[in-house]
């Protein structure tokens, strides 16, 4: 019988110093929180815990009020502005040049007037009747009437014409900043609804409609799909077998056994020895390290697996 004991433990003894056939792990998918972009009072939230969301989807909205009456001041800013830059780009009514044409009318009566007083004093001048002044004074008269009709045809052209391009080109840059403006109330609108850039499952509804969050507070935990991982412990004796892209076989109940790439090897062991590294410590000295499936949709978070090499 003391024989067939010592054998027994000398096989047991052997077998410790084996590397184990598998290690034990376990499947971990990360979190993301989906916040609110901006403060204000949560409206609705769409989904409940354990919901599957699609990329797109409608999660939670913000009451839109405020940003609602921005967007309309804005878009009243921007067609007051693209008004001004259309008239800007047209010549003068005839309702606005009527004055000058009336203005011209009396100036060309004027100029008449003088012409004909002119001519008149000029044939008197020659025999005296008429001094050398007084004629000056009516070709004075004549010309300021005729310079008159010229400067009132130059301001009804100008009328006419549309504003000069430099004014054009600042209206239109108003009519720009403008539609920016515009385009940034529309997307502070359209934010007020939040809406899933990932597909997963939802972990945690944080939030109820009726309480007002500020920006950047997670409403929803998602796990994005595709995301698991595999977390499992290796002993420090067989560390040396795994590097970063090395691949194990990964198998769980129910599922087919599927490979998967070595992304992270800790750096530190798990459970440190009190004192120092002897030969008996090192035995419980345990690294943690992490793989990522071929297929990580087959798995679910939390399950238990086997990894072999």
């Amino acid at each position: 019988m003391r024989k067939l004991a010592l054998v027994v433990l000398l096989a047991m003894a052997g077998c410790s110093d084996k590397a184990a056939d598998s290690y034990s792990g376990y499947v971990e998918a990360q979190s993301v929180s989906i916040a609110a972009p901006q403060s204000g009072w949560l409206a609705t939230v769409e989904v409940d815990r354990g919901a599957v969301v699609q990329d797109g989807q409608l999660l939670f909205t913000l009451d839109p009020t405020q940003a609602g009456n921005s967007l309309v001041g804005a878009q009243s800013r921007a067609d007051a502005v693209a008004a001004q830059a259309q008239d800007l780009s047209k010549g003068a009514r005839d309702a606005d040049i009527a004055p000058l044409l009336a203005q011209k009318v009396q100036a060309e009566a004027a100029l008449d007037l003088a012409v004909a007083n002119e001519a008149r004093y000029t044939k008197l001048e020659p025999k005296g009747f008429v001094s050398a002044a007084q004629m000056d004074a009516l070709r004075m008269q004549t010309r300021s009437a005729r310079a008159a009709v010229t400067n009132i045809d130059r301001l009804i052209t100008e009328r006419r014409q549309s504003a000069r391009q430099d004014q054009q080109r600042a209206a239109s840059a108003q009519v720009a900043a403008a539609s920016a403006d515009v385009a940034n109330a529309q997307w502070t609108v359209d934010e007020r609804s939040v809406r899933a850039r990932l597909t997963g499952q939802v972990d945690e509804r944080l939030r109820e409609p009726g309480e007002f969050v500020a920006a950047g507070a997670p409403v929803l935990t998602v796990r994005p799909k595709g995301r698991e991982f595999v977390r499992f412990y290796v002993p420090q004796s067989e560390l040396a077998q795994f590097k970063v892209g090395t691949l194990v076989k990964v198998s769980c109940d129910g599922c087919r056994v599927q490979n998967a790439k070595v992304r992270f090897i800790a750096a530190n062991a798990e459970f440190t020895p009190p004192v120092i590294y002897s030969v008996k410590e090192r035995q419980k000295l345990m690294f943690l390290i992490e793989a990522v499936p071929e297929k990580p949709d087959a798995l679910h978070a939390g399950q238990p697996v086997d990894v072999r090499l």
